[in-house]
């Protein structure tokens, strides 16, 4: 009975892999945070200081990347899973793309505050120039290695690259938006999980869940998007964009290289990317149907969600 009741799970799982990957991935997820949660960084349950990064490492990891691989592996077999892993060793891209994926975000800010401040928004740079690899490519090269590209993985390489067969890119990336900002809902709890040295408070919290799931979510997924489409799979680039963005928004590089700048408008910046690869691409982010840009596109199965 035990036997047909697990293979009665996994048949749903194969049957249904997004919806088995998103009500596998909040329990766990949430769970895995609940330490950091509950630590003096949080609600101060236990005695202990556990970081909210211990909880983001620990998530992406086990969270994320656990779940996606074990519903591919459920639903598409060992060819799914080797597709999905092709996505993290594919790191034949164009130039342009490791260059815009490093540098896209600080350029757009760097926009931003001449637009607003004129020619006096580059002297930060002239002054901290020197702190410009410890301060913005080492954290990047790090945030890239050590939680992006398994962030990614799953966001990008299982749920969105399987959604868009559906749906279309564009639909994809909005409706994996809102499922990427609900993830790091117990980041509100932990100080220093969404705010340097802080958590919000009051009607900070409705303001930063607004952020969270629409103002940086959505333009940043659909540019994402783009990136992996048209890199035919790249996690690598993908990542080292996610790792340039939240790095880029980080109180050390805003404090550093954009004083007097808010580190929101980076998202303002985005969101007109955003819309200019919607139009230049007519809504195809870079999007071919028969490209291999999916785990489940070497497989002959037919694409499910």
């Amino acid at each position: 009975m035990e036997v047909a009741a697990v293979d009665s799970i996994k048949q749903r799982i194969a049957k249904h892999p997004v919806t088995a990957f998103l009500l596998i991935l909040y329990p766990v997820s949430w769970i895995l945070f609940l330490p950091a949660v509950l630590g003096k960084s949080g609600l101060g349950v236990l005695p202990v200081d556990i970081p909210a990064q211990v909880g983001i490492l620990l998530v992406t990891i086990f969270g994320l990347t656990g779940v996606a691989y074990l519903v591919t592996r459920l639903a598409d077999g060992k060819e799914g899973v080797k597709a999905l892993r092709r996505h993290y060793y594919q790191f034949r891209a164009a130039p342009q793309w490791y260059l815009m994926a490093v540098f896209g975000a600080p350029v757009l800010l760097v926009i931003v505050g001449l637009i607003g401040r004129g020619g006096g928004a580059l002297s930060p740079f002239g002054n901290h120039g020197s702190v410009f690899p410890t301060t913005y490519l080492l954290n990047v090269a790090l945030i890239a290695i050590l939680i992006s590209v398994w962030e990614e993985g799953a966001w990008m390489g299982f749920l969105t690259a399987r959604l868009q067969k559906r749906w279309g890119p564009l639909m994809a990336s909005i409706a994996v938006a809102p499922c990427f900002g609900f993830v790091h809902l117990p980041l509100f709890f932990i100080t220093g999980g969404l705010i340097d040295n802080a958590r919000p408070q009051g009607v900070h919290v409705l303001e930063y869940a607004i952020y969270l799931l629409v103002l940086f979510s959505i333009p940043v997924r659909i540019v994402i998007t783009w990136a992996f489409n048209a890199t035919r799979g790249s996690l690598p680039v993908v990542a080292l964009m996610h790792a340039s963005i939240d790095t880029t928004a980080s109180g050390a590089v805003l404090a550093a290289f954009y004083p007097g700048i808010d580190g929101r408008l980076l998202y303002v910046a985005i969101a007109v990317v955003a819309v200019l690869v919607i139009a230049l691409t007519r809504g195809r982010l870079g999007y071919r149907d028969n490209a291999d840009v999916g785990a489940p596109a070497l497989v002959t199965r037919p694409a499910r969600a």
